[in-house]
């Protein structure tokens, strides 16, 4: 296989030659000229692998092929957000800017309108927000709304940094087979937390005034009787007492931890680790900004990936296609619409009938906790510290903290669980991507994650859930599947139909990852697709 990149264009005129982001040399080669709408003309670069998209699956990807001497190029449509001693890389809330929102033309954080007048209050919300490549992508279907990362390090830029390892029998009943939970206990999920720099909460931090709710919750937890555990999280627990001391920018220990990234640097997320290692070797070379606009294979049996080269507020400067002998797909979310579109319109027919089935919620649910009685301060902060399950490991849920700017007497507690069913990605006659999607399929878990917070909110004096309706759209962080393992693929990721392609990211999940947050898992999985894959890219 031929891992050298072979590429035309030449650097723009008064250009350094460099990307301005990675570092690494830009293409040589002739200059494209500009086309009405202001984008370059197409050109075309060679290369050996392509991956699209930097989360944790594509960072893995990268990380592996460099550990073996393959270079790769990964495309991320997201920008850089390097962490910077100044500690305002990422927006923080309430005071919230353009930086926050990646949004796409049908992107809108509201539920599609019933009716002339919701819909028109949508529309006019959709034309006001501004388009940016900003930090968090919200997608908006029929029956749920997906949040997202968009950035180099994917949804690590945006998720807690929760590293939870399901029970052995929900991860058998929900996984292939094929897939040994033993192997993974012993091999993958042990590599995994290491490469993913995983540490445990320190409990030392419960007696500091930000962590009233999280030292709350967790005495609750140990007394209720359940099991409750230390949560594991990427997180360097030096810099979060470097917070509390003043001498790094409050961000996790005020709340600002997830969804609008982490300002002191204390998360860990993927492009400081797996993909850190990666660019290091001089093996990947990362394209931030290059939005995917179609992917197919050509008689060669060569992939073909068209991109769009994005400015900073998301309009395409220039039009690129990336030929390569093997193709990765880890865009995440966007995993499984990719895929379905493409065998759907015919630029990869062959794919399986199954690619689009078997998308889930992780069995995501939120409930609150109101704790009037007992003063729990604001902000709160993070990252969550215990986890409680229910006897079978079916449910689990932790409190996560956030940074509400006054006291607000509420506990707000993720759960998940195992879904009763899955739904399926389709495609509209205009050529759109939908979700087939409903809350009711995750009645199971919605009452098990109610169950176990209830039980635990007998444990703090005078507080009780708040008692609320299930949402028509409910709110999905950990939206994973699509394109199962072992159905859309082999138990290695390589896509069926098409030789050289291959899916390295969670949509390889059943829809769940067995009532834990899915990050760590995912992880595991591509650790154990590449010890058997590997050899695909290097004879």
């Amino acid at each position: 296989m031929n891992d050298v990149p072979q590429q035309c264009p030449t650097p723009e005129e008064g250009d350094s030659g460099s990307d301005g982001q990675t570092g690494f040399p830009k293409p040589a080669g002739r200059t494209a000229p500009l086309v009405a709408d202001g984008t370059r003309t197409e050109r075309e670069e060679r290369h050996g692998v392509v991956i699209i998209g930097s989360g944790v699956g594509g960072s893995i990807a990268a990380f592996r092929l460099a550990e073996a001497g393959v270079r790769s190029v990964v495309l991320e449509r997201g920008r850089r957000w390097p962490v910077t001693p100044a500690g305002d890389t990422f927006p923080s809330f309430p005071s919230l800017d353009s930086r926050l929102a990646w949004l796409d033309d049908d992107s809108t954080p509201l539920p599609p309108g019933r009716g002339p007048v919701p819909s028109l209050l949508r529309r006019a919300l959709s034309a006001a927000l501004p388009r940016s490549t900003g930090l968090l992508d919200v997608n908006t279907q029929d029956g749920v709304v997906i949040i997202s990362g968009a950035g180099v390090g994917g949804g690590t830029l945006v998720y807690g940094g929760v590293l939870a390892q399901p029970r052995p029998e929900p991860f058998r009943r929900m996984f292939p087979a094929g897939l040994d939970y033993d192997e993974l206990d012993r091999v993958y999920y042990p590599r995994a937390r290491k490469r993913l720099v995983a540490a445990p909460f320190d409990d030392d931090l419960l007696a500091r005034a930000p962590y009233r709710s999280n030292h709350l919750w967790s005495l609750a937890a140990k007394r209720s009787g359940l099991s409750a555990e230390t949560i594991t999280s990427n997180y360097d627990f030096d810099v979060i007492r470097s917070e509390l001391d003043g001498t790094e920018t409050a961000s996790a220990t005020v709340g600002q931890y997830h969804f609008t990234g982490c300002n002191s640097g204390a998360k860990m997320s993927v492009d400081r680790t797996y993909l850190a290692r990666a660019e290091a070797s001089g093996k990947t070379a990362v394209r931030p900004l290059h939005r995917v606009t179609h992917m197919s294979q050509d008689r060669k049996g060569l992939y073909r990936v068209s991109a769009e080269r994005l400015d900073a507020q998301g309009t395409a400067v220039e039009r690129l296609v990336f030929v390569c002998d093997k193709l990765i797909l880890a865009a995440g979310a966007h995993t499984p619409r990719m895929l379905l579109t493409a065998r759907e319109t015919g630029a990869l027919p062959g794919l399986h009938e199954s690619v689009g089935d078997g998308w889930g919620s992780n069995g995501d649910h939120l409930v609150l906790v109101k704790t009037s009685p007992i003063p729990v301060g604001a902000p709160q902060g993070g990252p969550p510290a215990v986890l409680v399950r229910n006897a079978d490991g079916t449910a689990a849920v932790m409190h996560s903290p956030m940074s509400f700017p006054v006291g607000s007497g509420i506990l707000v507690c993720l759960g998940m669980g195992l879904s009763d069913r899955f739904g399926r990605w389709t495609l509209t006659a205009d050529g759109k991507p939908r979700l087939k999607w409903e809350a009711s399929y995750d009645t199971t878990s919605v009452r098990a994650v109610e169950n176990l917070v209830r039980h635990v909110a007998r444990y703090m004096p005078g507080a009780h859930p708040v008692p609320a309706d299930r949402p028509s759209h409910p709110v999905v962080a950990h939206p994973v599947g699509g394109v199962v393992l072992g159905k859309s693929t082999d138990l290695y990721g390589r896509l069926r139909g098409h030789r050289g392609l291959y899916c390295l990211d969670g949509a390889l999940m059943p829809g769940s990852t067995a009532a834990v947050n899915p990050a760590l898992t995912i992880a595991a999985v591509v650790e154990r697709c590449l010890d058997h894959i590997i050899s695909d890219f290097t004879s």
